[in-house]
């Protein structure tokens, strides 16, 4: 039976394995699992849900591996970031961050968003009726409107957990006098020019053109990107491998000798 290397897509907030339909042709020598994080999220509640934790049961639940290659877009790749520390397997963040605090939008207002969380405001008509005049003639119009039926199908219990895995937790005092562990950059990442809601990242990045749903905007520039990545991975492999076979024959060699 053969075997196909295995690509887990991760989308952002308000987004589900619709963000990645235009690019998912590019993908085609690979196994693709789409992630919904409903099942995992029902795992926690809003005050004791965490990146670490939450990224722990995602890896469980999914049976993610450090064979598996990991693309996330916005939300998805801090997911995927935390992720890759945990496994160590390649990775790359589209429209994405390593830090929180590279988001435009005012989440750091933990009282006034978790209000605003429950009273509806992700799945108000208010929101949709802001949405709809405003974009109305943006290129991104099909993926908002995406986004408000996934805030539907989410609730706004589930919504609040996602915004948590924001915010650090708190560290203990101890914690405190010991230095922030240092983290593994990601493999790749790729930011558009005109992303309003995710800032450049301070980490190397290759730029793509239009907005934050560059992968349904601009499939065709991010695809070639992903598809030039994936040779490189592919080669980095080959080359680990006959360099492996290279030490191993040569200790068998030496085993021989003596």
């Amino acid at each position: 039976m053969s075997y196909r290397k295995r690509i887990v897509l991760l989308p952002g907030f308000g987004e589900d394995k619709r963000i990645f339909r235009k690019i998912a042709p590019y993908l085609n020598d690979y196994e693709l699992l789409h992630i919904d994080y409903r099942a995992v999220l029902q795992q926690f509640t809003p005050e004791d849900i965490d990146i670490k934790s939450f990224v722990k049961a995602l890896r469980e639940h999914y049976g993610i591996d450090e064979n598996d290659i990991l693309i996330g877009h916005s939300l998805g790749g801090f997911i995927s970031h935390h992720l890759h520390q945990q496994l160590g397997c390649a990775n790359c963040l589209i429209a994405s961050f390593t830090n929180p605090q590279k988001i435009k939008l005012p989440y750091n207002y933990k009282k006034l968003v978790k209000w605003l969380t429950e009273k509806g405001l992700f799945t108000s008509s208010t929101l949709k009726s802001l949405v709809r005049i405003t974009y109305h003639w943006s290129d991104s119009m099909p993926e908002l409107q995406n986004s408000l039926e996934v805030f539907e199908q989410y609730g706004k219990q589930d919504i609040h957990k996602l915004i948590q895995l924001l915010y650090p937790k708190r560290r203990s005092f101890l914690q405190w006098l010991l230095p922030n562990p240092k983290l593994s950059p990601p493999s790749l990442i790729l930011h558009p020019v005109k992303d309003s809601i995710v800032a450049p990242p301070d980490e190397a990045y290759i730029k793509l053109p239009g907005n934050h749903f560059s992968p349904a905007t601009h499939p065709e520039i991010v695809g070639q990107h992903l598809e030039a990545w994936l040779i490189r991975l592919k080669r980095e492999k080959a080359l680990d491998m006959e360099l492996e076979a290279e030490q191993i024959g040569a200790a068998g060699f030496a085993q021989l000798a003596v």
